[in-house]
């Protein structure tokens, strides 16, 4: 995503990133649905959508003789996007097949017209479910995978939801309106003429979707990844798109009276009332002032991307890197870019064609939409990063660290992703025929005391896939 950090703030062009993601991925739910693998064995696990309760405690004190890399921890404090995440991963989730008012929560559900409203559905897994009509307004969804839901005409008002994917859903009608998107992602559905008045989507996600004719009146999207939408005809008056990425998205038809404009990076990929500092309202305070920082492990797979957030360097947008403009849209065909620190770079749409980024740490990026075949990602460090909708084929992620990453739809044939670690990473709707896995983690595992938010484990420690390979959510 492109925003600018509530922590660090630099000149007018500084964009920015924190993960999309995530929210595609940070619900932890990821089921994978593997079809026609050759050579492999894979195994699913149900286990319970938990932390257990040393994940957030603080790692043990190194020796003078260990590793500071497996046991260093970063303090992540209230007003953190991912703060809200990791407590709601310490509480109890509907259990796995629970009936909650006459509706079974589990993947291909049939719940049309259901009322769920103000129901405990914390860490639901309601894939490819019909939930056509149901109210579910009022309820805790947090860690919930709707992923290839069908949601039309549902009523999702007044409802915060953190850690949420809406990821190619469809949804048109959906009402989430005067509903918090907390680190959630809409990415690949179908919101035509749904309702979103007063939606805080702020660190949200909503890419490759059809929002047209849809109702984002007094909607709040700054800080959020809004990349290749069709907002046609959209209503977006007095709507907040400060430090928003509207890459690639259409505006035809859409009412923008009253929109605030503040570093807001537009379709074309130019940023409108450019602002050094803060825009107005981007300080935020945690909405309860007794709570206390999180310690968080380097075990945890969470890790990467908050410790970058909070700890990292952010790339200046349109900085030159071995000749590479780093910035939407840009040509860097074979670009020379291994072992670089890109993090929070933006490259969507851009051609990274036969680029080298091998080694490279590109923690909480994003490369949607980008044209990067043949790339070589041999041991990069993706934390975070989306890669919605990018073409992918070819690509080489042998070794590379993957946890959180975005997948989405990505054309992904012929890829190779041997001893990859891509845990909690979102591959719907991805095309992986010819990719290779081999010895590759597409697990929600544990590692170490670091607990995991899991609902079905899925490892892949085989050789290639020649099926379409689906991780939902």
């Amino acid at each position: 995503m492109t925003r600018l950090s509530t922590r660090s703030r630099r000149g007018s062009s500084a964009r920015r990133r924190t993960p999309s993601a995530a929210f595609l991925t940070l619900g932890g739910i990821t089921t994978a649905l593997l079809l026609g693998v050759t050579g492999c064995t894979a195994t699913a696990h149900p286990v319970q959508t938990n932390i257990p309760g040393d994940t957030l405690s603080p790692a043990p004190t190194p020796s003078p003789t260990g590793n500071s890399a497996d046991t260093a921890t970063v303090s992540v404090p209230p007003d953190n996007p991912y703060y809200e995440l990791l407590i709601q991963g310490t509480q109890p989730p509907v259990g796995y097949g629970t009936t909650v008012n006459g509706c079974v929560v589990a993947p291909r559900a049939s719940c049309p017209s259901a009322d769920l409203s103000k129901s405990m559905l914390r860490g639901a897994l309601f894939e490819y479910a019909d939930l056509t009509g149901a109210r579910l307004d009022g309820a805790t969804i947090a860690l919930a995978n709707f992923s290839y839901a069908s949601l039309a005409g549902a009523d999702l008002s007044d409802t915060t939801l953190t850690g949420v994917s809406l990821n190619e859903a469809y949804a048109p009608k959906l009402s989430l309106a005067g509903s918090v998107l907390r680190l959630g992602s809409i990415a690949n559905s179908d919101l035509t003429g749904a309702n979103l008045q007063r939606l805080n989507a702020n660190f949200g996600a909503i890419i490759g979707s059809d929002l047209s004719g849809a109702d984002l009146a007094n909607a709040n999207l700054s800080d959020s990844d809004i990349n290749g939408v069709n907002l046609t005809g959209a209503n977006l008056s007095n709507v907040n798109l400060a430090n928003a990425d509207l890459t690639g998205s259409t505006l035809t038809g859409a009412n923008l009276h009253g929109a605030v404009y503040c570093n807001t990076l537009m379709p074309n990929g130019h940023v409108k009332n450019p602002k050094k500092g803060l825009c107005p309202g981007q300080a935020t305070s945690p909405s309860d002032p007794s709570a206390k920082p999180i310690p968080l492990p380097a075990s945890n797979v969470f890790y990467p991307a908050i410790n970058a957030l909070i700890n990292g360097k952010q790339l200046v947008s349109g900085s030159k890197i071995g000749g590479c403009a780093i910035q939407a849209y840009t040509q860097c065909r074979a670009a020379k870019l291994a072992q670089e620190d890109l993090q929070g770079a933006f490259l969507a749409y851009s051609s990274l064609q036969n680029a080298d980024l091998s080694g490279a740490k590109f923690f909480v990026g994003s490369m949607a939409f980008a044209r990067a075949e043949g790339v070589d990602m041999s041991g990069i460090q993706l934390g975070g990063t989306a890669a919605v909708n990018a073409n992918m084929a070819g690509a080489k992620l042998d070794d590379s660290k993957l946890s959180l990453a975005v997948f989405t739809g990505a054309d992904l044939r012929n890829s190779t992703f041997t001893h990859a670690d891509a845990r909690i990473g979102s591959f719907a709707g991805a095309d992986a025929r010819g990719a290779k896995f081999t010895g590759a983690d597409l697990s929600e595992a544990r590692g170490g005391r670091s607990g995991v938010l899991q609902r079905d484990r899925f490892r892949l420690a085989c050789g290639s896939a020649s099926g379409r390979l689906l991780m939902r959510g």
